[in-house]
């Protein structure tokens, strides 16, 4: 049986939550999973430009599989994200192919035209893993495929301070870069947006097209907002122009109050008229010199990058990125 699960049901929540625990734990060995109270206010509070649908197949009364959807309401509206997700116990008795089948209905009732869901695999071969061969035995085509790589903390304050002093000549006389801690502020805010907004049309995506995600100001303060719930602290890197005000890169951290938690980078974007002058790394280095300062002791960073986005390898390759596993990008077409 498949239904839709009651969020403020906290004992649905919580075997939602730690099936998802359990699955990653013996599917990852890097996995971390976060609070649950952090995930809760996640599934509870959503931004409200993007529903989403949490799902559980069941056994019984026992939950062996979820399916969770992120239905974006105010741009990319032919798509439909999705994560699946199957108990190892659970796995070849159909809860998979029942979870994908209710997913494509579900797509077609919204009448939406694509679904993405995405798999986590070992760095070796993924087109032989299994779950690249679910993935193709139930109509999905391969999207694109992303290096997970980690970083290892500390990086020493020589290393950082050389790079960042290496980038320098290419943009200190255009560009100041300046740093925060939680949220940034709101004189920066509509240029951030903008930047931020055209992250899902510049970020490499294979042969598929997306439009404009749809940030706002606002939209950033409830992201703020809500990190703040989660007790999440997030660390901004902004490259500014000097004689426009434009905002013309960014790079973020976002960690979890667990001093010994994984730190995530949420994302580094350089403007496509600001390129060339090495601001991606300038503002990675200046984050992470950030980190160290404000919180030091954590594990290492997180960090995803399309295999075919080479400026953005060759920061991470010299920052110090190591290869984990592979995040592949699934589509099928509805």
């Amino acid at each position: 049986m498949i239904r839709l699960l009651d969020v403020a049901d906290d004992g649905e929540m919580r075997s939602a939550f730690d099936l998802g625990v359990e699955v990653g734990s013996a599917d990852r060995p890097w996995f971390r999973p976060p609070a649950f109270g952090s995930w809760l206010i996640e599934r509870r509070r959503p931004d409200q430009e993007e529903r989403q649908e949490l799902y559980g197949v069941f056994d019984g009364d026992l939950l062996t599989g979820t399916l969770l959807l992120w239905v974006p309401l105010a741009d990319n509206i032919d798509k439909v994200y999705a994560d699946l997700t199957v108990h190892p116990q659970g796995r070849r008795r159909g809860a998979g192919t029942a979870l994908v089948e209710h997913l494509v209905d579900r797509v077609r009732q919204l009448q939406r035209h694509e679904v993405w869901v995405e798999s986590y695999v070992p760095p070796g071969d993924f087109a032989s893993h299994p779950y690249s061969r679910f993935a193709r035995a139930h109509g999905f085509e391969l999207g694109w495929v992303e290096a997970v790589r980690h970083l290892r903390l500390p990086v020493s304050e020589e290393k950082l301070g050389r790079l960042a002093a290496t980038a320098a000549p290419s943009y200190e006389s255009d560009y100041e870069v300046r740093t925060f801690v939680g949220r940034v502020p709101d004189v920066f805010l509509p240029g951030l947006a903008e930047l931020m907004s055209l992250l899902a049309v510049d970020a490499p995506s294979g042969d598929f097209d997306f439009e404009a995600e749809d940030i706002t100001p606002d939209r950033l303060r409830r992201t703020y907002a809500r990190e703040e719930e989660q007790g999440r602290t997030r660390l901004s890197a902004l490259a500014i122009h000097r004689r426009s005000g434009v905002v013309a890169a960014q790079s973020d951290l976002v960690l979890d109050d667990d001093p010994a938690g994984l730190v995530h980078q949420e994302g580094t974007f350089v403007h496509r008229e600001h390129r060339g002058h090495r601001l991606g790394m300038a503002t990675k280095a200046a984050n992470l010199q950030l980190l160290q300062q404000e919180r030091p002791g954590r594990p290492y960073v997180v960090t995803e990058n399309a295999e075919d986005n080479p400026h953005m390898i060759d920061i991470n390759v010299a920052l110090g990125f190591e290869i984990v596993e592979r995040l592949v990008e699934w589509v099928r077409k509805v």
